[in-house]
């Protein structure tokens, strides 16, 4: 049965020309192929189904996942995040850059954490659509006291 392709897709930003290369591994459809190991990922947008295990795999980071929202003019932004607390569907929080400078507010859309991620939870921000190359990841939530 052919896999279904859920609507976005993976954004590799990784910049390291390192020996790794657990992106690749994590794909299982070959939408994600390296030349050599330490070359950096190349994805084919094409091939990208967006389970988004790749995003839950790379120990750097450097993979995100952005669905747009033309109709909403809004754009979903899924990142991993390794923190406690977790945020909540629903949650207003302070969307960030790569640098943690705040940008605007997101509206936190799914916190995914299927056992298959490896203890990596995945939080889906939704933000203004003109932010899509800007938003990279969320403020941190206090800790609980």
């Amino acid at each position: 049965m052919p896999e279904v392709k859920i609507k976005g897709s993976a954004v590799l930003e990784c910049l390291q020309e390192i020996p790794c290369n657990p992106c690749t591994s994590a794909c299982k459809v070959g939408a994600i192929t390296k030349e050599t190991l330490t070359s950096l990922p190349v994805l084919d947008t094409e091939k990208c189904i967006g389970c988004k295990m790749c995003v839950a795999a790379c120990p750097g980071q450097a993979i995100f996942f952005i669905a747009k929202e033309p109709e909403k003019g809004t754009v979903e932004i899924t990142f991993p995040y390794e923190y406690l607390p977790l945020p909540l569907e629903g949650q207003k929080v302070t969307a960030v850059d790569r640098t943690g400078h705040e940008v605007c507010e997101g509206t936190v859309v799914k916190v995914d954490n299927r056992k298959n991620f490896n203890k990596t939870n995945l939080v889906t921000l939704e933000v203004p659509g003109q932010y899509e190359d800007e938003v990279r990841f969320m403020k941190r939530l206090p800790r609980e006291a």
